[in-house]
């Protein structure tokens, strides 16, 4: 076992009660600070800091009364509850564009590298991409890369720009619904 390498540190033991009774602490209306360690009822609490010999201890600060409750208007959490969903709107299409993209770059490097295109995975890879990027089929004709039947898909290329371009202007439009106009420059 160790040496405690802070001697003068107060021993903190387990406590003899496991849930201690917790005290009310509003009475008729106004602030109670709960008794501390056996002083029941007493009106000024000790400060829990015990503090090194021989110097004074902090005072201690207590309400007579509750702190206000922070109230919000109806306008302001409407104003919260629109901006947090606009922002998840955000967040679930970077999520769809993000996984597409990544599709698309998987089948450009597939192409690239002259997979199979007989193989089930890149069948279903082709089919289920060539969905989203049929409009740009043809575009750009292909370039062929050696005999092995590899090529650039300038296509694939071409699509991953305009969906991301999409995604962008998309985005610029949600947050434009949600943020306050700016001031005019003059």
């Amino acid at each position: 076992m160790q040496p405690n390498p802070f001697p003068e540190d107060m021993k903190y033991g387990q406590p003899t009660e496991p849930n201690p009774p917790t005290p009310q602490y509003l009475q008729e209306g106004q602030y109670v600070s709960p008794p501390y360690q056996g002083q029941q009822g007493s009106q000024y609490a000790p400060s829990p800091y015990q503090g090194q010999p021989g110097q004074p201890i902090p005072p201690t600060y207590q309400y007579t009364n509750p702190p206000p409750p922070v109230q919000q208007s109806s306008a302001m959490s409407e104003e919260s509850s629109r901006r947090y969903t606009i922002g998840k709107i955000i967040d679930f299409i970077r999520w769809i564009i993000v996984a597409l993209e990544l599709l698309f770059l998987l089948r450009f490097v597939l192409e690239l590298i002259g997979a199979d295109p007989n193989n089930i995975f890149a069948q279903f890879l082709y089919k289920f991409t060539g969905f989203f990027l049929y409009p740009f089929l043809g575009i750009v004709p292909d370039t062929y890369i050696g005999k092995n039947g590899a090529f650039i898909d300038w296509s694939t290329l071409v699509g991953m720009a305009v969906y991301g371009i999409l995604y962008w202007i998309l985005r610029l439009f949600l947050r434009t619904t949600v943020s306050r106009p700016e001031e005019p420059i003059e």
